[in-house]
């Protein structure tokens, strides 16, 4: 795999264990690398930090609670826009791995499955914060999967926000527990919940993951045909699960 390749397989959780060493060994070793790699980082963190501002009216409520002032500025570089297109110009070897035709339902599972971002709690690191909501957050962006549960568990206890399960699904599919993730994503989309449209995508790959390929391809047709999140992906699923 090339450089481009690399480090566009790193930001989508797609290497395996000898690319994400080969990842690391740059890192340490080539310039250039390091320069291309931060500048996708920084674009990467850019795009979170718009999608965050783009779901903050569906959680005001939420947002007004706990709303942690920010100190500091991120500029972004001029040609940051520019740059995007050829991030996505990058990607496009993704979408060549749909036209291998002996694809297992493990593979797709793996080809599609990225944790949701933290779109609810936004960490500002550095500073100290105590509060059970950001301690669990913080687990979750770590990949503190484990943890991340448990504190997800506590807060449960505590507040019934259906985000909770939502996360919580997320913590789950990554510990590979989809049988117990599948209930609470079907759940938060009974409440209509804020990331309904969010959770059928996950829930679909739930469904795929444990071979139920009829109720995985149900979540697929319902974003397709409402457009929704990952439509497109979504469409492209449907047709090799056909």
């Amino acid at each position: 795999m090339d450089r481009e390749g690399l480090i566009n397989g790193y930001f989508e959780g797609s290497l395996s264990q000898d690319q994400l060493e080969e990842v690391t060994r740059l890192l340490g070793t080539d310039s250039e690398f390091v320069s291309e790699f931060e500048f996708q980082k920084e674009l990467q963190q850019s795009l979170k930090k718009d999608e965050r501002r783009e779901i903050k009216n569906m959680f005001s409520d939420l947002a007004s609670e706990n709303e942690i002032p920010e100190t500091k500025v991120f500029r972004l570089r001029p040609w940051l826009a520019a740059a995007s297109i050829a991030l996505l110009v990058g990607l496009g070897s993704w979408f060549l791995f749909f036209n291998s035709p002996d694809l297992n339902t493990a593979e797709l599972y793996a080809a599609n499955f990225t944790p949701y971002a933290n779109v609810i709690q936004p960490i500002e690191r550095g500073t100290q914060l105590e509060d059970l909501k950001t301690q669990a957050f913080i687990a979750y962006e770590n990949e503190e999967y484990l943890k991340a549960l448990e504190l997800f568990k506590e807060l449960h206890t505590k507040q019934n926000d259906s985000y909770i399960d939502f996360y919580s699904a997320m913590v789950l599919m990554q510990l590979n527990k989809q049988e117990e993730a599948i209930p609470l994503l079907e759940g938060y989309i009974e409440k209509e919940g804020e990331l309904k449209d969010r959770a059928s995508w996950y829930l679909a790959l739930a469904y795929l993951k444990l071979d139920d390929i009829a109720s995985s391809k149900k979540q697929l047709n319902i974003l397709v045909r409402k457009n929704g999140f990952k439509a497109e992906n979504a469409e492209k699923l449907l047709d090799k699960l056909n």
